[in-house]
């Protein structure tokens, strides 16, 4: 049984190596809001399986800020950069490729929408997905976006809904994204039982190092056998996730908690909000995009077997 938990571990951090984003369906439109209001989705989409890696963003940072007009690299993030304005370079510190980048703001996740709807390379991050200039960071998505920010019924259909009538609670929605309404566990790396989540636990983090506040995160996807219905890894704990949510008309939502929270952060119930500008050591995000034609058609429980 190690043995299982171990390769399924190797298998699962490989996945999130790669510079190509990993996308799982989240299917079942039409779907009716939780008691929150939240998690209706009329369409099918695709979310991002991980969250946003630090060697994926060194990879946008190596492709758009050889200047870095935007100040898209914030020395915090395990991203070293060398050589001079014209000609910076970024280089990922050993060890954190598969991490999920932190110290982001909900501009920086606009801007890394913005290349990958434009094609990646030299691609522009000012415009395609969000016109950043007309209206900074609550700039609305563009209808033809290719990718984007979930919306917070995305997201939160993503990491919280199964269909009753596939096994899903009472109502459809569960408290937690591990397909639980019972507190998930924080377990050491490579020791996944189910309902296992990266938060804030002084006697595990005592195991495995770490400061305080705990901002020491795990690499994207170390849970493999605690996904969401649909397929995501990590909606609960390890970061706080952007979502295209505004709140008192000048904040962006975050939801999902984090390594240096409780695992009380990490329900569907909890929400919280940050100025589009602001940048925290614990918060990240992940992207949507359209189902592409020609996608073979996997159930959800499939993908989380």
């Amino acid at each position: 049984m190690k043995q299982f938990f171990i390769a399924a571990l190797v298998a699962s951090t490989a996945h999130a190596t790669a510079s190509e984003i990993e996308w799982v369906t989240v299917s079942d439109p039409g779907n009716p809001p939780d008691k929150t209001g939240y998690g209706a989705v009329a369409y099918e989409f695709q979310i991002s399986k991980f969250e946003i890696s630090v060697k994926q963003y060194a990879d946008f940072l190596n492709s758009v800020a050889a200047n870095d007009p935007h100040q898209l690299w914030y020395g915090e993030r395990k991203i070293n950069r060398v050589g001079g304005p014209g000609a910076f370079r970024y280089e990922v510190q050993a060890g954190e490729e598969n991490k999920p980048v932190t110290f982001i703001s909900f501009l920086d996740a606009m801007r890394f929408a913005n290349w990958k709807h434009n094609g990646e390379g030299n691609g522009d991050t000012e415009t395609g997905v969000y016109d950043i200039a007309k209206h900074d960071g609550l700039t609305p998505k563009a209808e033809h976006a290719k990718v984007w920010i979930p919306s917070e019924d995305e997201w939160y259909k993503a990491a919280y809904y199964q269909p009753e009538s596939k096994g899903g609670p009472a109502g459809g929605y569960w408290l937690y994204p591990t397909r639980s309404n019972e507190p998930p566990a924080f377990r050491e790396l490579g020791v996944d039982q189910g309902n296992s989540a990266r938060f804030e636990n002084f006697k595990v983090r005592e195991k495995i190092g770490g400061g305080a506040g705990s901002y020491t995160f795990f690499p994207c996807g170390s849970y493999p056998n605690s996904a969401s219905y649909y397929g995501t890894f990590d909606q609960g704990g390890n970061l706080w996730e952007w979502n295209a949510g505004i709140v008192f008309e000048t904040k962006r939502a975050i939801r999902g908690g984090s390594g240096a929270h409780s695992v009380e952060k990490l329900r569907s119930t909890v929400r919280s909000n940050a100025s589009p500008q602001k940048r925290y050591p614990d918060t990240g995000f992940r992207l949507a995009r359209p189902v592409p034609a020609n996608v073979p058609e996997v159930s959800a429980t499939e993908v989380t077997k």
